[in-house]
């Protein structure tokens, strides 16, 4: 019998869940070629529905019944991968023509305990296998970038090696795949050790602490002949992406190398992708998260974000980002840096008029706004209650001008906000209308220290950290 990385058949696998655990019928009538069902059940459910999706737009979505099961029936199907999410968690699923998939799992432990059965479910259990030990790889991987190039690409081949060899076996014992699943497979195999070779002169320079970017024999990049970066069956699957986000990392890192590090990472990868992407979409997606970063970067030089603008304004050809973005801009110029924080008079939990100048005097404030997206909301207060442990030097202020009293009354309670630190204001306020979760930092004399970040920024608790020295 075939075993998978850790000694876990796949066959075995598939018996974990048994004939009782999920019970669902599948109706044989009308079922054509293309149809495919997809049911399950959720343990510990985070809400009360599951969605499909396909290329980022949802295709369908099921609620669940009584004993949290679920079923959904596709008729306008074509072979592929797809998404299914659950709350905020989510993960790839493969599919082909009458196929009966089904799962369990337990959000408490969301991929680790995911199990299918059905048809189909092989060929989905050995992905999701795939994913699980890519994460681990992960996690203790950090200690090979000290080795030299060379040493380090035996080993990365070592591991390529023993997967293809794996993936080799399964295939003769479970004969059944298609030209796209054996796609899917490689490049599950292959991009995420390829995503560690682009990262290897950076992480290598930064572990040794050596500002001088390491030799690097010229065959150590072949494998990139081999990369499409723009395959239409790959784009929306987490290895691919991942891959050429790190391949566009690694070129911004080598331009600044070149110029001594005066040019902007984020800015940098936007023009990477503007020089080797040609897919508009793809494009698009590189200029808009880059300029985001760079705007939201204090880091960032006037000039590097100068650059940004240009680069997104010049070559962006989605309407709605470049608006969204232009409102951004418009919105961070009506509370500006270095200027006092301005007077408002807020609505607290009890309904109270409060003048906010009072309650921040002399204290270092972050005021933040709240996430419009209702599937943010829970990581966003699991954020905001850690930030409030962890630095009670600092004020954290709420602010709210989208939802309705009860709703923001209702989040406050089941999201366990600390009730005193939650206003409530109407709208009409020009800084705070904004579709993300705007975070600023006053310092103790009322001063705006930054006027554009967020809680999950990788540079924000180094800023809290500045103003409390």
């Amino acid at each position: 019998m075939f075993n998978f990385f850790n000694n876990i058949s796949v066959v075995k696998y598939l018996y974990l869940l048994t004939v009782t655990t999920i019970i669902i019928s599948c109706t044989n009538k009308n079922t054509g070629n293309n149809i495919v069902h997809f049911g399950g059940q959720i343990i510990n459910p985070k809400s009360n529905k599951v969605y499909i999706l396909k290329n980022d737009k949802i295709l369908d979505s099921s609620k669940l019944n009584i004993d949290n099961k679920f079923l959904i029936k596709l008729d306008s199907f074509s072979q592929g991968l797809y998404v299914f999410k659950h709350g905020n968690e989510y993960q790839w699923i493969y599919l082909e023509p009458s196929d009966s998939l089904l799962i369990r799992l337990n959000t408490w432990d969301f991929d680790e305990s995911l199990v299918f059965s059905g048809k189909g479910a092989v060929r989905n259990n050995f992905l999701v296998n795939l994913f699980l030990e890519n994460q681990k790889e992960d996690k203790h991987f950090y200690k090979y970038y000290r080795l030299n190039d060379s040493i380090f690409e035996l080993k990365i081949d070592s591991i390529l090696h023993r997967k293809n060899l794996l993936y080799t076996q399964f295939k003769s014992e479970l004969p059944e795949s298609s030209i796209l699943f054996d796609k899917l497979v490689t490049s599950a195999i292959n991009y995420p050790l390829y995503k560690k070779k682009e990262a290897y002169s950076y992480m290598h320079a930064m572990i040794l602490k050596s500002k001088k970017h390491p030799e690097i024999n010229s065959s150590f990049f072949n494998f990139r002949k081999k990369i499409n970066l723009e395959d239409d069956e790959l784009n929306n699957y987490y290895p691919h992406q991942r891959y050429v986000r790190a391949y566009l990392s690694n070129l911004a890192y080598e331009k600044q190398i070149a110029d001594s590090f005066k040019s902007d990472m984020n800015v940098n990868i936007m023009q990477a992708a503007l020089e080797n992407i040609n897919n508009e979409a793809i494009k698009n997606k590189f200029l808009h998260r880059g300029i985001w970063m760079a705007l939201l970067d204090e880091k960032t030089s006037v000039k590097e974000k100068d650059r940004a603008k240009r680069l997104f304004f010049d070559h962006c050809t989605d309407k709605e980002s470049v608006a969204e973005i232009e409102h951004l801009i418009n919105v961070s110029s009506k509370l500006v840096k270095n200027y006092k924080f301005p007077k408002i008079s807020p609505y607290n939990y009890k309904g109270e008029r409060v003048d906010l100048k009072n309650i921040i005097k002399n204290k270092n404030t972050v005021v933040y706004t709240w996430p419009t997206k209702v599937s943010e909301m829970d990581y966003f207060a699991k954020r905001v209650n850690y930030l409030e442990r962890k630095y009670p030097n600092y004020l954290f202020i709420g602010m709210n001008s989208v939802c309705s009293e009860y709703q923001w009354k209702k989040k406050i309670i089941s999201n366990k906000l600390n009730e005193d630190h939650q206003f409530r204001v109407d709208k009409g306020i020009d800084w705070l209308d904004i579709n993300f979760s705007r975070a600023i930092i006053i310092d103790q004399n009322g001063i705006v220290q930054n006027n554009m970040t967020h809680l999950a920024n990788r540079h924000f608790e180094k800023q809290l950290n500045s103003l409390i020295q």
